[in-house]
């Protein structure tokens, strides 16, 4: 490829690849050193709002007992609540308590690796970055 031949799909896979490996293996030391699995981390990151069993096994690409399991332990930690949800009582709806919110809070901060590289981008850089990393990610399935 030239400096003047656009990167093709393949081109920008290995960059991207290096990206998402460096902001898990960051995601996973910090969740690790407050106790939780990644799986748990992100049940906390996800509920920014009440979510469904159902849901968050989507969420986790789970099977539900998987999930049930997960939040049964997550609960005892004080970390999350399972409630009915008010409009189907079929339904548990499960919350992150005021701690459950503090930790996903820390979780991200302390993603130090992944500041640190953003940091390092100038404030032009992160601006023209911020609305393509949102575009790709509204073209992946969800």
């Amino acid at each position: 490829m030239s400096d003047t031949t656009p990167p093709t799909p393949d081109d920008l896979m290995e960059p991207l690849a290096r990206i998402v490996r460096g902001y898990y293996d960051d995601f996973a030391v910090v969740s690790a050193h407050h106790g939780l699995t990644t799986a748990q981390a992100r049940v906390l990151i996800a509920l920014g709002e009440p979510l469904s069993m159902r849901a968050l096994a989507d969420h986790l690409v789970c099977d539900a007992s998987n999930a049930t399991g997960l939040i049964a332990r997550m609960e005892t930690r004080g970390l999350v609540q399972r409630a009915l949800s008010p409009e189907d009582r079929r339904i548990k709806v499960v919350t992150a308590t005021a701690e459950g919110k503090q930790l996903a809070h820390r979780i991200r901060a302390e993603m130090r690796a992944v500041h640190t590289a953003l940091g390092a981008l100038t404030p032009e850089e992160r601006a023209t970055l911020l609305p393509l990393l949102n575009r790709l990610g509204g073209l992946l399935p969800h």
